[in-house]
């Protein structure tokens, strides 16, 4: 709750929006949209696997039926006659040959189920038989008996029963195909008995008629199919007894179960159930449409109900957003960022009479009287620093003035010529750059020149030969910084760090931009100890009696630039102390060829 109330009006009602409408709305669309069609689809595959097993059962029981009625005819006196004791006579031949088809055409029914027997061994003993395109049902001596065939599978089963698919007897131009039932009649025990199959076809029919009778979902299929996926059965017209039926490999490496095969709008459910007795698998295919197209339209319905609800939920929030948060976060926004002393533009203009625009009307009134009061303290305090800054300014010149006036006679006495000449020119430029028209900020180029002539005239005025080092980037030259701000620093470091150090001692001045500060850094390698201690209450203010030169310096950049700029000391690794001054960089600059003077 606490982090809640950190938040923004338009955060808050973007948090409320979502997590009391959005997501409530979302979640009941998930449960009508998906979790209500996943149930749907869920019963309908369980009840779709409880009929394709029950269906299977009883398809079972029909080709149950038919291997009982195969079982009556291998044990047949008229079967076992044929096979047993072949008469040597044609005309026994014949008898027996005849009282078996009639009782094979006896068994059979026209365009339906019809029962044959194929013995090839006893071809040459019936060549007066006719043969299987001649009629659909009977006794035939001619058949495929290569390997691999309906009939050598019959054989090899030993007398079980198998169906197979086959050419369809009797005229048959088409070469229509059929399921059939196969048998095999030969004998464990008498090996020179000849091998006969008992071929049962128009199974296909008479699993149909039960097929047929099933209820499915339209545009949906029922096939029968054997081991290898061939249609022994089925219910579609699109498809044909002995075709191949493809179907997805989740579906033929499983006995049974239901599987959803999602492909776009061709989704299909896939029920199905095989059965080890008859080596089948009865398939179900129903597609997904027909399942939850009832729910699909409901759905649809729900979207579009929910998009209106949606549109008109955004205009509302639009509205509540624009014409109430929007100019109170305004508000709250520029009363953070309002400055005293800033005059508040038309942005803050409502042309509204409730209680916003009332609330607006107050502020606007409380800022022009803040500003007024603000602008009278602020150039009050305007001409104050101003009076400072020129007083501390005044208190630098005369004292610099002196001790170079002091060199230059010093020098004079003691040589005459060319070197007092430079060290008047020096001075000059130190008169130059310090009155500076009167400016109280100038370029830091100007500024290196002012004290390099300092150094050059200290050098000369006691014959010091430290080192000095400069190290200045070229776009700090152009920044604008109070003037004479340099020279007490250098001059503390001579005196109290590098004075007696001879040509040991090294003097270090950098001028570096980092980010938007410009950083100065001036460095001795002197060997005294220094108190930084002393030094940082010095700048504090704390002893006003010492150090004028470096809080002259400090509070000149405090009053420029405000008091998270200054002066700051510290210690070298190497020995020696490092004054630093930090500076605003972006702001003050000057064109590279305006010397301002």
């Amino acid at each position: 709750m606490h982090r809640l109330y950190k938040l923004n009006l338009k955060q808050q009602f973007v948090l409320f929006f979502i997590s009391l409408i959005v997501l409530p709305i979302l979640v009941a669309y998930w449960l009508v949209s998906v979790k209500v069609t996943s149930i749907t689809e869920k019963q309908m595959g369980d009840t779709l696997f409880q009929l394709v097993k029950t269906s299977h059962l009883t398809l079972d029981e029909v080709i149950a039926s038919v291997d009982g009625t195969s079982e009556k005819l291998l044990i047949s006196p008229e079967i076992r006659r044929l096979l047993d004791a072949p008469p040597h006579t044609d005309y026994d031949r014949l008898k027996e040959y005849l009282a078996l088809d009639q009782l094979l055409t006896s068994y059979s029914s026209p365009n339906a189920i019809n029962y044959s027997v194929c013995i090839p061994d006893l071809a040459m003993r019936y060549t007066f038989a006719p043969t299987s395109d001649v009629k659909p049902n009977g006794v035939f001596f001619s058949c495929d008996t290569l390997p691999g065939g309906w009939f050598q599978d019959a054989v090899n089963e030993r007398g079980s029963g198998i169906i197979r698919i086959l050419i369809k007897p009797g005229d048959n131009v088409s070469s229509e195909k059929t399921a059939a039932y196969v048998r095999g009649m030969n004998s464990n025990h008498d090996k020179d008995r000849p091998a006969g199959v008992l071929v049962i076809t128009g199974l296909n029919i008479l699993l149909q008629k039960n097929i047929q009778s099933l209820r499915i979902p339209s545009g949906g299929q029922i096939v029968l199919l054997d081991k290898s996926n061939t249609i022994l059965a089925e219910n579609a017209a699109n498809l044909a007894v002995g075709d191949r039926l493809p179907v997805p490999e989740s579906v033929s490496s499983l006995e049974q179960g239901v599987i959803l095969e999602r492909n776009g709008r061709d989704s299909s459910m896939y029920a199905f159930h095989a059965s080890a007795d008859s080596e089948t698998k009865l398939l179900f295919k129903i597609p997904r449409q027909s399942i939850v197209g009832e729910h699909e339209g409901i759905r649809q319905l729900f979207n579009t109900l929910m998009i209106v609800y949606f549109f008109i939920l955004l205009l509302a929030s639009l509205y509540f957003i624009r014409h109430i948060l929007s100019p109170l976060s305004r508000l709250t926004r520029l009363t953070r960022s309002f400055e005293p002393g800033r005059t508040l533009g038309n942005e803050m203009l409502l042309n509204r009479n409730d209680e916003i625009g009332m609330l607006n009307q107050s502020f606007i009134d409380m800022t022009k009287r803040l500003n007024q009061t603000v602008h009278d303290k602020y150039v009050l305090e305007l001409k104050h620093k101003e009076s400072e800054l020129a007083l501390l300014h005044s208190q630098i010149n005369p004292h610099l003035l002196y001790n170079t006036l002091e060199s230059i006679h010093w020098r004079i006495m003691l040589e005459g010529g060319q070197e007092s000449a430079e060290m008047v020119r020096d001075l000059s430029l130190l008169m130059r750059i310090g009155l500076s028209r009167g400016e109280k900020l100038i370029p830091v180029q100007e500024e290196i020149k002012h004290v390099e002539a300092y150094i050059r005239l200290q050098l000369k005025r006691y014959n010091y030969a430290f080192v000095v080092d400069w190290d200045i980037v070229e776009e700090a030259k152009s920044v604008l910084i109070p003037k004479v701000i340099l020279q007490p620093l250098v001059e503390n470091a001579i005196n109290h760090g590098i004075r007696k150090m001879g040509s040991d001692g090294r003097l270090s001045i950098s001028l570096r931009a980092q980010g938007d500060t410009l950083c100065v850094a001036i460095a001795d390698n002197g060997y005294q100890a220094v108190d930084l201690a002393k030094l940082h209450s010095i700048l504090e203010g704390k002893l006003p009696h010492e150090g004028y030169g470096i809080l002259n310096v400090h509070r000149r950049i405090r009053l420029h630039f405000g008091d998270e700029y200054g002066l700051f000391y510290k210690k070298m690794p190497t020995g020696g102390t490092q004054a630093i001054i930090v500076m605003p960089l972006a702001g003050e600059t000057v064109a590279a060829g305006d010397s301002r003077r």
